[in-house]
Protein backbone atom coordinates (compact mmCIF):
# COMPACT_ATOMS: atom_id res chain seq x y z
CA UNK A 1 0.00 0.00 0.00
CA UNK A 2 2.60 2.27 1.07
CA UNK A 3 4.49 1.47 -2.44
CA UNK A 4 1.49 2.52 -4.08
CA UNK A 5 0.85 6.01 -2.69
CA UNK A 6 4.52 6.48 -3.06
CA UNK A 7 4.35 6.02 -6.94
CA UNK A 8 0.72 7.53 -6.79
CA UNK A 9 2.62 10.38 -5.31
CA UNK A 10 5.53 10.90 -7.91
CA UNK A 11 3.20 10.35 -10.74
CA UNK A 12 1.14 13.76 -9.22
CA UNK A 13 4.86 15.59 -8.44
CA UNK A 14 6.20 14.84 -12.11
CA UNK A 15 2.54 15.92 -13.74
CA UNK A 16 2.50 19.03 -11.52
CA UNK A 17 6.42 19.47 -13.21
CA UNK A 18 4.81 19.31 -16.98
CA UNK A 19 4.23 22.07 -19.59
CA UNK A 20 0.91 20.27 -19.93
CA UNK A 21 0.11 21.02 -15.81
CA UNK A 22 1.17 24.76 -17.07
CA UNK A 23 -0.92 24.89 -19.85
CA UNK A 24 -3.62 23.47 -17.94
CA UNK A 25 -3.48 26.07 -14.95
CA UNK A 26 -3.64 28.57 -17.63
CA UNK A 27 -6.40 27.43 -19.20
CA UNK A 28 -8.43 27.27 -16.56
CA UNK A 29 -7.47 30.72 -15.28
CA UNK A 30 -9.45 31.76 -18.86
CA UNK A 31 -12.35 29.36 -18.57
CA UNK A 32 -12.90 31.04 -14.97
CA UNK A 33 -12.39 34.72 -16.41
CA UNK A 34 -14.10 34.33 -19.17
CA UNK A 35 -17.18 32.53 -17.84
CA UNK A 36 -17.28 36.04 -15.91
CA UNK A 37 -17.11 38.10 -19.55
CA UNK A 38 -19.79 36.69 -21.30
CA UNK A 39 -22.18 35.93 -17.77
CA UNK A 40 -21.91 38.53 -15.14
CA UNK A 41 -24.39 41.61 -16.08
CA UNK A 42 -22.41 45.34 -16.26
CA UNK A 43 -21.54 47.07 -13.85
CA UNK A 44 -20.05 44.15 -12.00
CA UNK A 45 -19.28 45.22 -8.02
CA UNK A 46 -15.84 46.59 -8.21
CA UNK A 47 -16.61 49.72 -9.50
CA UNK A 48 -16.87 48.62 -13.49
CA UNK A 49 -19.01 51.75 -14.45
CA UNK A 50 -17.16 54.13 -12.55
CA UNK A 51 -13.80 52.94 -15.03
CA UNK A 52 -15.86 53.02 -18.14
CA UNK A 53 -17.18 56.60 -17.29
CA UNK A 54 -13.34 57.28 -16.83
CA UNK A 55 -12.23 55.50 -20.18
CA UNK A 56 -14.92 57.13 -21.74
CA UNK A 57 -14.38 60.47 -20.45
CA UNK A 58 -10.73 60.16 -21.68
CA UNK A 59 -11.53 58.73 -25.03
CA UNK A 60 -12.69 62.74 -25.72
CA UNK A 61 -9.38 64.27 -25.64
CA UNK A 62 -6.01 62.67 -26.85
CA UNK A 63 -3.96 64.38 -23.95
CA UNK A 64 -3.50 61.27 -21.09
CA UNK A 65 -4.63 63.60 -18.18
CA UNK A 66 -7.35 66.61 -17.61
CA UNK A 67 -5.75 70.47 -17.49
CA UNK A 68 -8.89 71.33 -16.10
CA UNK A 69 -12.27 69.26 -14.19
CA UNK A 70 -14.69 68.50 -16.98
CA UNK A 71 -17.99 69.41 -16.56
CA UNK A 72 -20.17 67.27 -14.96
CA UNK A 73 -16.95 65.13 -14.00
CA UNK A 74 -17.41 65.31 -10.29
CA UNK A 75 -18.96 61.45 -9.60
CA UNK A 76 -15.47 60.82 -10.55
CA UNK A 77 -13.81 62.89 -7.78
CA UNK A 78 -11.30 65.65 -8.53
CA UNK A 79 -10.10 63.88 -11.88
CA UNK A 80 -7.90 67.13 -13.08
CA UNK A 81 -5.31 66.15 -9.85
CA UNK A 82 -6.05 62.46 -9.92
CA UNK A 83 -3.30 60.62 -9.90
CA UNK A 84 -4.80 57.28 -10.95
CA UNK A 85 -5.69 58.00 -14.68
CA UNK A 86 -2.74 56.26 -17.08
CA UNK A 87 -5.10 53.25 -16.89
CA UNK A 88 -8.44 54.89 -18.17
CA UNK A 89 -6.07 56.73 -20.70
CA UNK A 90 -4.96 53.57 -22.06
CA UNK A 91 -7.88 52.19 -22.05
CA UNK A 92 -9.63 54.83 -24.18
CA UNK A 93 -7.89 53.75 -27.50
CA UNK A 94 -9.38 50.54 -27.39
CA UNK A 95 -12.48 51.53 -26.67
CA UNK A 96 -12.41 54.92 -29.48
CA UNK A 97 -11.62 51.54 -31.86
CA UNK A 98 -14.86 49.46 -30.35
CA UNK A 99 -16.98 52.78 -30.36
CA UNK A 100 -16.02 53.20 -34.52
CA UNK A 101 -16.78 49.48 -35.05
CA UNK A 102 -20.10 49.48 -32.84
CA UNK A 103 -22.56 51.04 -31.38
CA UNK A 104 -23.88 48.22 -28.99
CA UNK A 105 -22.79 48.89 -25.72
CA UNK A 106 -22.65 45.63 -24.76
CA UNK A 107 -20.30 44.37 -27.64
CA UNK A 108 -18.02 47.51 -26.22
CA UNK A 109 -18.21 46.11 -22.61
CA UNK A 110 -17.57 42.95 -23.20
CA UNK A 111 -14.26 43.71 -25.52
CA UNK A 112 -12.84 45.78 -22.88
CA UNK A 113 -13.43 43.11 -20.55
CA UNK A 114 -11.37 40.71 -22.76
CA UNK A 115 -8.65 43.12 -22.85
CA UNK A 116 -8.19 43.14 -18.86
CA UNK A 117 -8.29 39.02 -19.05
CA UNK A 118 -5.69 39.23 -21.54
CA UNK A 119 -3.80 42.15 -18.94
CA UNK A 120 -3.95 39.73 -15.86
CA UNK A 121 -3.04 36.96 -18.24
CA UNK A 122 0.19 38.19 -18.99
CA UNK A 123 0.32 38.85 -15.57
CA UNK A 124 0.09 35.59 -14.11
CA UNK A 125 2.47 34.21 -16.49
CA UNK A 126 5.49 36.75 -14.98
CA UNK A 127 4.20 35.88 -11.72
CA UNK A 128 5.09 32.42 -12.71
CA UNK A 129 8.93 33.70 -13.57
CA UNK A 130 8.71 35.42 -10.28
CA UNK A 131 7.74 32.36 -8.00
CA UNK A 132 10.34 30.14 -10.01
CA UNK A 133 13.45 33.07 -9.72
CA UNK A 134 13.17 32.76 -5.91
CA UNK A 135 13.50 28.91 -6.03
CA UNK A 136 9.86 27.27 -6.04
CA UNK A 137 9.88 24.11 -8.04
CA UNK A 138 7.93 23.78 -11.31
CA UNK A 139 5.19 21.26 -9.41
CA UNK A 140 5.21 23.66 -6.16
CA UNK A 141 4.54 26.68 -8.48
CA UNK A 142 1.78 24.78 -10.49
CA UNK A 143 -0.48 23.89 -7.48
CA UNK A 144 0.65 27.75 -5.86
CA UNK A 145 -0.86 29.20 -9.12
CA UNK A 146 -3.49 26.74 -9.24
CA UNK A 147 -5.07 27.43 -5.54
CA UNK A 148 -4.52 31.33 -6.50
CA UNK A 149 -6.77 31.11 -9.59
CA UNK A 150 -9.10 29.18 -7.56
CA UNK A 151 -9.88 31.79 -5.14
CA UNK A 152 -13.09 33.17 -6.42
CA UNK A 153 -12.31 37.09 -6.35
CA UNK A 154 -9.34 36.24 -8.56
CA UNK A 155 -11.06 35.08 -11.70
CA UNK A 156 -13.84 38.05 -10.81
CA UNK A 157 -11.62 40.45 -10.81
CA UNK A 158 -9.99 39.91 -13.73
CA UNK A 159 -12.67 40.02 -16.11
CA UNK A 160 -14.00 43.40 -14.70
CA UNK A 161 -13.31 46.86 -16.20
CA UNK A 162 -10.52 48.09 -13.58
CA UNK A 163 -7.02 49.45 -12.86
CA UNK A 164 -6.36 46.85 -10.62
CA UNK A 165 -5.86 44.47 -13.60
CA UNK A 166 -3.06 46.94 -14.87
CA UNK A 167 -1.82 47.18 -11.36
CA UNK A 168 -1.61 43.55 -11.26
CA UNK A 169 0.83 43.33 -14.42
CA UNK A 170 2.38 46.44 -13.07
CA UNK A 171 4.03 45.15 -10.12
CA UNK A 172 4.82 41.90 -11.62
CA UNK A 173 6.74 43.59 -14.01
CA UNK A 174 8.58 45.74 -11.55
CA UNK A 175 9.56 42.90 -9.44
CA UNK A 176 11.06 40.74 -12.01
CA UNK A 177 12.98 44.25 -13.22
CA UNK A 178 14.03 44.70 -9.72
CA UNK A 179 15.28 41.03 -9.63
CA UNK A 180 17.03 41.55 -12.89
CA UNK A 181 19.10 44.75 -11.37
CA UNK A 182 19.52 42.78 -8.49
CA UNK A 183 21.51 39.57 -9.96
CA UNK A 184 23.72 42.38 -12.14
CA UNK A 185 24.49 43.46 -8.85
CA UNK A 186 25.24 40.87 -7.44
CA UNK A 187 27.93 40.02 -10.24
CA UNK A 188 29.14 43.74 -9.21
CA UNK A 189 27.80 45.42 -12.55
CA UNK A 190 25.26 47.77 -13.18
CA UNK A 191 22.92 46.86 -15.67
CA UNK A 192 22.07 50.33 -17.64
CA UNK A 193 19.36 48.92 -19.30
CA UNK A 194 17.54 47.27 -16.42
CA UNK A 195 17.91 50.17 -14.34
CA UNK A 196 16.49 52.83 -17.15
CA UNK A 197 13.55 50.17 -17.47
CA UNK A 198 12.91 49.95 -14.01
CA UNK A 199 12.90 53.23 -13.30
CA UNK A 200 10.46 54.54 -16.42
CA UNK A 201 8.21 51.65 -14.94
CA UNK A 202 8.37 52.87 -11.29
CA UNK A 203 6.81 55.85 -12.69
CA UNK A 204 4.36 55.40 -14.75
CA UNK A 205 2.93 52.51 -12.49
CA UNK A 206 2.64 55.55 -9.66
CA UNK A 207 -0.11 56.51 -12.30
CA UNK A 208 -1.85 53.47 -12.70
CA UNK A 209 -2.85 53.64 -8.98
CA UNK A 210 -1.58 55.68 -6.12
CA UNK A 211 -0.97 52.52 -4.03
CA UNK A 212 1.53 51.69 -5.74
CA UNK A 213 3.57 54.37 -4.19
CA UNK A 214 4.61 52.24 -1.15
CA UNK A 215 5.30 49.53 -3.46
CA UNK A 216 8.04 52.12 -5.39
CA UNK A 217 9.21 53.53 -1.98
CA UNK A 218 10.36 49.91 -0.96
CA UNK A 219 12.08 48.69 -4.69
CA UNK A 220 14.07 52.31 -4.12
CA UNK A 221 15.33 51.42 -0.63
CA UNK A 222 15.64 47.94 -1.11
CA UNK A 223 17.59 47.98 -4.53
CA UNK A 224 19.84 51.52 -3.11
CA UNK A 225 20.42 49.16 0.05
CA UNK A 226 21.72 45.92 -1.67
CA UNK A 227 23.73 48.37 -4.19
CA UNK A 228 25.42 50.18 -0.71
CA UNK A 229 25.83 46.54 0.74
CA UNK A 230 27.89 45.48 -2.93
CA UNK A 231 29.67 48.60 -3.09
CA UNK A 232 28.19 50.03 -5.96
CA UNK A 233 27.19 52.99 -4.54
CA UNK A 234 30.36 54.16 -5.54
CA UNK A 235 32.65 55.19 -8.95
CA UNK A 236 32.69 51.56 -9.52
CA UNK A 237 29.08 51.66 -9.77
CA UNK A 238 28.80 55.21 -12.04
CA UNK A 239 31.88 53.45 -14.39
CA UNK A 240 29.48 50.13 -14.76
CA UNK A 241 26.81 52.24 -15.52
CA UNK A 242 28.78 54.33 -18.01
CA UNK A 243 30.06 51.14 -19.74
CA UNK A 244 27.03 49.62 -19.79
CA UNK A 245 24.99 52.21 -21.12
CA UNK A 246 27.66 52.73 -24.36
CA UNK A 247 27.29 49.24 -25.12
CA UNK A 248 23.54 49.97 -26.26
CA UNK A 249 22.90 50.71 -29.58
CA UNK A 250 22.29 54.42 -30.45
CA UNK A 251 19.17 53.81 -30.49
CA UNK A 252 17.87 52.48 -27.82
CA UNK A 253 20.11 54.92 -25.97
CA UNK A 254 17.90 57.66 -27.19
CA UNK A 255 14.62 55.83 -26.94
CA UNK A 256 15.79 54.37 -23.15
CA UNK A 257 16.45 58.35 -22.08
CA UNK A 258 13.24 59.78 -23.90
CA UNK A 259 11.43 56.69 -21.72
CA UNK A 260 12.50 57.92 -18.90
CA UNK A 261 12.28 61.30 -19.19
CA UNK A 262 8.85 61.48 -20.36
CA UNK A 263 7.95 59.08 -17.70
CA UNK A 264 9.02 61.21 -14.80
CA UNK A 265 7.82 64.34 -16.97
CA UNK A 266 4.55 62.61 -15.87
CA UNK A 267 4.90 61.38 -12.78
CA UNK A 268 5.87 65.20 -11.70
CA UNK A 269 3.12 66.42 -13.31
CA UNK A 270 1.00 64.85 -10.61
CA UNK A 271 2.68 64.11 -7.78
CA UNK A 272 5.18 66.91 -7.60
CA UNK A 273 2.87 69.33 -9.05
CA UNK A 274 0.07 68.23 -6.31
CA UNK A 275 3.15 68.40 -3.52
CA UNK A 276 3.85 72.17 -4.71
CA UNK A 277 0.27 73.28 -5.12
CA UNK A 278 -1.74 71.60 -2.31
CA UNK A 279 0.86 70.26 -0.16
CA UNK A 280 0.01 66.95 -0.43
CA UNK A 281 0.90 63.95 -3.35
CA UNK A 282 -2.71 63.16 -3.15
CA UNK A 283 -5.07 65.52 -2.45
CA UNK A 284 -8.68 65.56 -0.63
CA UNK A 285 -11.32 65.98 -3.00
CA UNK A 286 -12.69 68.91 -1.13
CA UNK A 287 -9.39 71.02 -1.72
CA UNK A 288 -8.87 70.34 -5.85
CA UNK A 289 -13.24 71.68 -6.62
CA UNK A 290 -16.05 71.97 -4.03
CA UNK A 291 -17.57 69.67 -1.31
CA UNK A 292 -20.76 69.91 -3.15
CA UNK A 293 -19.15 68.06 -6.31
CA UNK A 294 -17.14 65.91 -4.22
CA UNK A 295 -20.00 64.53 -2.13
CA UNK A 296 -21.28 63.29 -5.82
CA UNK A 297 -18.65 61.03 -6.04
CA UNK A 298 -19.25 57.64 -3.64
CA UNK A 299 -15.87 57.46 -1.94
CA UNK A 300 -15.87 60.89 -0.71
CA UNK A 301 -20.03 61.00 -0.41
CA UNK A 302 -19.87 57.68 1.66
CA UNK A 303 -17.05 58.48 4.37
CA UNK A 304 -18.73 62.21 4.45
CA UNK A 305 -21.88 61.11 5.51
CA UNK A 306 -20.47 58.70 8.04
CA UNK A 307 -18.42 60.78 9.26
CA UNK A 308 -21.05 63.31 9.97
CA UNK A 309 -23.25 60.50 11.51
CA UNK A 310 -20.28 59.52 13.55
CA UNK A 311 -21.50 59.59 17.73
CA UNK A 312 -19.21 61.91 19.68
CA UNK A 313 -18.04 59.28 22.06
CA UNK A 314 -16.93 57.40 19.20
CA UNK A 315 -13.48 55.75 20.02
CA UNK A 316 -11.35 54.18 17.13
CA UNK A 317 -10.29 50.73 19.19
CA UNK A 318 -7.40 49.24 17.06
CA UNK A 319 -8.39 45.82 18.06
CA UNK A 320 -11.65 45.68 17.27
CA UNK A 321 -10.70 47.24 13.49
CA UNK A 322 -7.85 44.18 13.53
CA UNK A 323 -10.87 41.89 13.59
CA UNK A 324 -12.61 43.35 11.21
CA UNK A 325 -9.91 43.83 8.95
CA UNK A 326 -9.18 40.19 8.41
CA UNK A 327 -12.67 39.39 8.92
CA UNK A 328 -13.43 41.81 5.67
CA UNK A 329 -10.58 40.74 3.66
CA UNK A 330 -11.31 36.87 4.23
CA UNK A 331 -15.20 37.52 3.47
CA UNK A 332 -14.23 39.69 0.51
CA UNK A 333 -11.91 37.32 -0.77
CA UNK A 334 -14.39 34.19 -1.43
CA UNK A 335 -17.98 35.87 -1.18
CA UNK A 336 -19.85 36.88 -4.14
CA UNK A 337 -21.37 39.93 -5.19
CA UNK A 338 -24.18 41.33 -7.69
CA UNK A 339 -23.89 44.87 -9.49
CA UNK A 340 -26.44 46.23 -7.56
CA UNK A 341 -23.76 45.53 -3.99
CA UNK A 342 -25.74 42.54 -2.98
CA UNK A 343 -23.55 40.02 -1.62
CA UNK A 344 -23.93 36.50 -0.79
CA UNK A 345 -21.66 34.66 1.94
CA UNK A 346 -18.63 32.53 0.49
CA UNK A 347 -19.07 28.53 0.90
CA UNK A 348 -18.07 26.80 3.49
CA UNK A 349 -15.23 24.24 2.51
CA UNK A 350 -13.07 26.39 0.21
CA UNK A 351 -12.78 29.55 2.76
CA UNK A 352 -12.46 27.64 5.79
CA UNK A 353 -9.31 25.67 4.28
CA UNK A 354 -8.14 29.04 3.34
CA UNK A 355 -7.56 30.06 6.85
CA UNK A 356 -6.03 26.79 7.88
CA UNK A 357 -3.84 27.45 4.57
CA UNK A 358 -3.05 31.01 5.46
CA UNK A 359 -2.15 30.29 8.71
CA UNK A 360 0.25 27.42 7.41
CA UNK A 361 2.17 29.54 5.78
CA UNK A 362 2.42 31.86 8.15
CA UNK A 363 3.47 29.47 10.63
CA UNK A 364 5.95 27.62 7.29
CA UNK A 365 7.50 31.22 7.55
CA UNK A 366 8.00 32.18 10.98
CA UNK A 367 9.56 28.20 11.65
CA UNK A 368 11.97 28.73 8.56
CA UNK A 369 12.59 32.44 8.25
CA UNK A 370 16.18 32.07 8.40
CA UNK A 371 16.83 29.33 6.24
CA UNK A 372 14.61 31.08 3.93
CA UNK A 373 15.90 34.35 3.49
CA UNK A 374 19.53 34.41 4.49
CA UNK A 375 21.74 35.12 1.47
CA UNK A 376 17.90 35.19 -0.77
CA UNK A 377 18.15 39.12 -1.76
CA UNK A 378 15.20 38.02 -4.10
CA UNK A 379 12.79 36.79 -1.61
CA UNK A 380 13.97 39.57 0.95
CA UNK A 381 12.46 41.55 -1.71
CA UNK A 382 8.98 40.16 -2.38
CA UNK A 383 9.08 40.16 2.00
CA UNK A 384 9.50 43.18 2.19
CA UNK A 385 6.92 44.47 -0.56
CA UNK A 386 4.37 42.12 1.23
CA UNK A 387 5.11 43.65 4.71
CA UNK A 388 5.26 47.65 3.31
CA UNK A 389 1.79 47.37 1.37
CA UNK A 390 0.11 45.60 3.68
CA UNK A 391 1.33 47.81 6.10
CA UNK A 392 0.18 51.16 4.56
CA UNK A 393 -2.77 49.26 3.59
CA UNK A 394 -3.74 48.98 7.36
CA UNK A 395 -2.56 52.28 8.13
CA UNK A 396 -5.00 53.86 5.48
CA UNK A 397 -7.76 51.70 6.68
CA UNK A 398 -7.43 52.57 10.08
CA UNK A 399 -7.27 56.28 9.25
CA UNK A 400 -10.43 55.93 7.58
CA UNK A 401 -12.05 53.61 10.35
CA UNK A 402 -10.86 56.55 12.61
CA UNK A 403 -12.29 59.46 10.32
CA UNK A 404 -16.08 57.71 9.79
CA UNK A 405 -16.46 55.60 12.77
CA UNK A 406 -16.91 52.42 10.20
CA UNK A 407 -14.85 49.87 8.55
CA UNK A 408 -14.66 51.37 4.68
CA UNK A 409 -12.96 50.15 2.22
CA UNK A 410 -12.01 46.55 3.41
CA UNK A 411 -11.49 44.52 0.35
CA UNK A 412 -9.77 41.09 -0.30
CA UNK A 413 -9.33 42.45 -3.90
CA UNK A 414 -6.06 44.75 -2.81
CA UNK A 415 -4.45 41.44 -1.53
CA UNK A 416 -4.32 39.82 -4.88
CA UNK A 417 -1.21 41.06 -6.22
CA UNK A 418 0.68 40.08 -2.86
CA UNK A 419 -0.81 36.52 -2.85
CA UNK A 420 1.59 34.87 -5.27
CA UNK A 421 4.39 36.27 -3.55
CA UNK A 422 3.03 35.27 0.12
CA UNK A 423 1.88 31.83 -1.65
CA UNK A 424 5.02 31.53 -3.13
CA UNK A 425 7.25 32.03 0.67
CA UNK A 426 5.24 29.98 2.78
CA UNK A 427 5.19 27.16 0.42
CA UNK A 428 8.95 27.25 -0.08
CA UNK A 429 8.98 27.43 3.98
CA UNK A 430 6.77 24.32 3.91
CA UNK A 431 8.82 22.44 1.25
CA UNK A 432 12.10 22.86 3.35
CA UNK A 433 10.00 21.60 6.06
CA UNK A 434 8.76 18.51 4.65
CA UNK A 435 12.34 17.94 2.29
CA UNK A 436 11.99 14.59 3.46
CA UNK A 437 8.59 13.79 2.83
CA UNK A 438 8.05 14.60 -1.28
CA UNK A 439 4.96 11.96 -0.54
CA UNK A 440 3.81 13.90 1.78
CA UNK A 441 3.90 17.33 -0.34
CA UNK A 442 2.08 15.73 -3.33
CA UNK A 443 -0.82 14.57 -1.28
CA UNK A 444 -1.42 17.88 0.21
CA UNK A 445 -1.03 19.68 -2.86
CA UNK A 446 -3.19 17.57 -4.56
CA UNK A 447 -5.85 17.59 -1.64
CA UNK A 448 -6.00 21.33 -1.78
CA UNK A 449 -6.33 21.85 -5.45
CA UNK A 450 -8.84 18.66 -5.44
CA UNK A 451 -11.23 20.26 -2.79
CA UNK A 452 -10.88 23.91 -4.27
CA UNK A 453 -12.23 22.24 -7.40
CA UNK A 454 -15.07 20.70 -6.24
CA UNK A 455 -16.52 22.40 -3.13
CA UNK A 456 -16.82 25.97 -5.35
CA UNK A 457 -13.47 27.40 -6.07
CA UNK A 458 -13.03 29.90 -8.59
CA UNK A 459 -16.22 30.69 -10.63
CA UNK A 460 -18.02 28.32 -9.02
CA UNK A 461 -18.97 30.38 -6.02
CA UNK A 462 -20.34 32.77 -7.89
CA UNK A 463 -22.90 30.48 -10.10
CA UNK A 464 -23.75 28.70 -6.93
CA UNK A 465 -24.91 32.16 -4.94
CA UNK A 466 -26.03 33.97 -7.78
CA UNK A 467 -29.36 34.32 -9.49
CA UNK A 468 -30.67 35.37 -13.37
CA UNK A 469 -30.44 38.86 -12.24
CA UNK A 470 -26.96 38.80 -11.83
CA UNK A 471 -26.59 37.08 -15.50
CA UNK A 472 -26.84 39.23 -18.57
CA UNK A 473 -30.47 39.47 -19.89
CA UNK A 474 -29.86 36.92 -22.27
CA UNK A 475 -32.22 33.81 -22.32
CA UNK A 476 -28.92 31.80 -23.23
CA UNK A 477 -26.39 33.03 -20.90
CA UNK A 478 -29.11 32.38 -17.73
CA UNK A 479 -30.11 29.30 -18.59
CA UNK A 480 -26.55 28.11 -18.70
CA UNK A 481 -25.39 29.06 -15.53
CA UNK A 482 -28.91 27.64 -13.82
CA UNK A 483 -27.74 24.46 -15.43
CA UNK A 484 -24.50 24.51 -14.05
CA UNK A 485 -25.88 25.95 -10.56
CA UNK A 486 -28.07 23.09 -10.11
CA UNK A 487 -25.53 20.21 -11.15
CA UNK A 488 -22.96 21.33 -8.69
CA UNK A 489 -25.14 22.68 -5.69
CA UNK A 490 -25.83 18.95 -4.48
CA UNK A 491 -22.13 18.27 -4.12
CA UNK A 492 -21.45 21.10 -1.66
CA UNK A 493 -20.92 20.45 1.41
CA UNK A 494 -22.19 23.16 3.93
CA UNK A 495 -23.63 25.05 1.98
CA UNK A 496 -26.47 26.45 4.14
CA UNK A 497 -24.29 26.82 6.96
CA UNK A 498 -22.76 30.38 6.32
Amino acid sequence: MTAKILHASQVVARWLSSRMAVRILFGLFLVEALWFVFSAQYPMAFDENYHFGLIQLHAQQWLPFFTAQPHDAAIYGAVVRDPSYLYHWLMSFPYRLFSALTNNQTAIIIGLRLINVAIFALALSLYWRIVRTIGVSRALTTSLLAVFVLIPVVPFLAAHINYDNLFFLAIALTVLLTMRLIEGLRERRVDARTLLLLLGTLFLSCLIKYPFLPICATVVLFAGWYAWRQKMLSRAGLRSLVAGFGTLSRIRQVVLVVFVVLSFGLFAERYVANIVTYHNPLPACDAVISQDECVQYGPYGRDHIYAQEKPADFHANIFVYIGDWFYGMWYRLFFAINYDYATSPPLLVVSCLAVVLAAALLVGIVLRFRLLFAGQPMRQLLFWIVTGYMLVLFIDGFSAYKKTGQPVAINGRYLIPLLPFIFALGGLAWSYILRAKPTLKSVVASVVIGVFLLQGGGTMTFIIRSGDTWMWNNGTVRTVNRVVRSAAWPFIIGKGIF
